[in-house]
């Protein structure tokens, strides 16, 4: 009976420790993601953009994986649609288990990413609904939450490709198609960024397409 009190102590105990430790471990890379913002803005003064902002932050993405998370950073550069640098974003992921625990950061701010998704009256649902960019913007609002910027999405699919061994792009609990971002693209407003989520890719295209919708917060 002795023996088997202190082994239901023991467990209760485990359990205890192992949900402090994955507090402490979430908390580490909310907080290295956060501290990423003033430091990618530091690298923006000498050459007036982003192109230097994921090297300044690598020492914070380096403590990301020490604690037992993936992570990436990505500012884009495309002279041909007018997008060199502007912006820059930064994820990590811990693990690839259902629900999802990843988190994002950009010059918007720094963001959890919701565990479901949200249809198109802002109401969350078991699964990723499909819809145009202006109807996904105000779904993400009225939920509490924004859309993710382009880089955000990136480097989740990036971040998640690291955590599975390669193995998928698609991040937990998510559908593998494109996503809307919330960044449009500079050389033609009536388009916006999406990224597919079993590929990597970064596509453009009309903002009156539909395209799957996650929200951050």
């Amino acid at each position: 009976m002795v023996v088997a009190i202190i082994g239901i102590l023991a467990s209760v105990v485990l359990a205890s420790l192992n949900i402090a430790r994955g507090k402490g471990t979430a908390a580490a890379i909310k907080s290295n993601l956060k501290n990423m913002i003033p430091q990618a803005e530091l690298s923006y003064d000498t050459p007036g953009n982003y192109s230097a902002a994921c090297a300044s932050v690598q020492a914070m993405l380096d403590a990301i994986t020490d604690s037992g998370a993936s992570s990436s950073c990505l500012s884009y550069n495309n002279s041909g649609l007018s997008d060199v640098y502007i912006r820059w974003g930064a994820s990590g992921i811990k693990g690839t288990s259902t629900p999802i625990q990843a988190w994002s950061s950009s010059p918007v701010g720094a963001a959890t990413w919701d565990v479901q998704g949200v249809n198109s009256s802002g109401v969350f649902v078991s699964s990723d609904t499909y819809m145009n960019w202006d109807t996904a913007n105000t779904a993400c609002g009225i939920a509490g939450g924004r859309l993710p910027t382009m880089e955000e999405l990136k480097t989740l699919t990036d971040a998640t490709y690291i955590a599975s061994g390669n193995a998928t792009r698609t991040p937990p609990g998510f559908v593998a198609d494109y996503y809307w971002s919330s960044t449009a693209v500079p050389s033609n407003s009536t388009w916006a960024y999406s990224v597919d989520m079993t590929s990597g890719n970064i596509g453009d295209g009309y903002k009156a397409t539909d395209s799957y919708v996650r929200c951050v917060r």
